[in-house]
């Protein structure tokens, strides 16, 4: 069953980028201020996603996000996007290639995979996208690479349904000036707040939220525990390996295994399926 990716592209176009080998087949929906492009290899045949950065003409500017990409470049992290080549085309205009994990369709986002499954997951699709997650931002931290609060229009879901985090650490990075420790934890409690908003159906206020045990129906009331540790704004977690030992149902011995299928379907990602809330009327 072939997935639906709501990508609002233009019309497709092809344009030479200014480095490399690569030419720009359509824009595809943009990462916030980033411009995403769906980008051909017209030798290999392959697709990638193009990130357009435009940014102020100073020096300052420009070695921090030489600085930033050089370290993304240096990953080679699981459930991590490469950055496979990056470049200044000017000095007020950058790009960064990337792997395309989309189909015909376009990029399909975590939030898209949410509205194809009416707004909310299921407890053990929960624990999947934060053992994923996790893991890749726990062997991130170990490499001193952090990335600041994540959005979940910053991860990708690919055709065997394994997730991505695009560009990671090169947001966080190109800041003037930041706290790294802080930003972490920042960055952890992101995790956990698009946990609940997947687990509940509804975005989670750090400050004040409903248990998640009075909105899912049959939840484990192990989740309440988690979200009050992991959403308190004046704790928290301290590191990615201490809200993995957290998560509820997370079997840590084998480690969560990659969904390595087909389709989409052994998340639940092919067809749309019923919220524990809808089961249970």
């Amino acid at each position: 069953m072939s997935r639906t990716a709501p990508d609002t592209d233009t019309k497709p176009r092809t344009a030479s980028l200014a480095f490399g080998p690569y030419e720009l087949v359509r824009e595809l929906r943009p990462s916030g201020a980033i411009e995403r492009h769906l980008a051909l290899h017209p030798e290999l045949l392959t697709h990638h996603v193009a990130y357009r950065f435009r940014f102020g003409a100073t020096k300052a500017e420009r070695r921090r996000f030489l600085d930033a990409v050089e370290k993304a470049a240096a990953l080679n992290i699981p459930h991590t996007l490469r950055v496979e080549q990056f470049s200044l085309a000017t000095p007020t205009e950058a790009w960064v290639i990337s792997p395309y994990t989309g189909n015909h369709d376009g990029l399909m986002l975590l939030s898209d995979l949410l509205a194809v499954k009416g707004g909310q997951m299921e407890s053990l699709e929960v624990t999947r996208v934060l053992s994923q997650l996790l893991e890749a931002i726990a062997e991130a931290h170990d490499e001193g690479v952090i990335h600041g609060p994540l959005s979940i229009n910053e991860i990708h879901v690919d055709r065997s349904g394994s997730l991505d985090i695009e560009l990671y650490g090169v947001k966080a990075a190109i800041i003037d000036d930041y706290d790294s420790e802080e930003l972490a934890r920042e960055e952890l409690r992101s995790i956990v707040s698009l946990a609940y908003h997947l687990l509940t159906g509804v975005a989670a206020d750090n400050e004040m939220y409903i248990e998640p045990t009075k909105l899912v129906t049959k939840l484990d009331t192990q989740w309440d525990a988690f979200f009050a540790d992991g959403l308190d704004p004046a704790a928290g977690f301290e590191s990615a390996s201490e809200v993995l030992a957290a998560v509820p149902g997370r079997r840590t011995t084998p480690s969560t295994p990659e969904i390595k299928t087909r389709n989409v379907t052994s998340f639940g990602f092919g067809r749309k399926k019923k919220s524990q809330a809808d089961q249970a009327r």
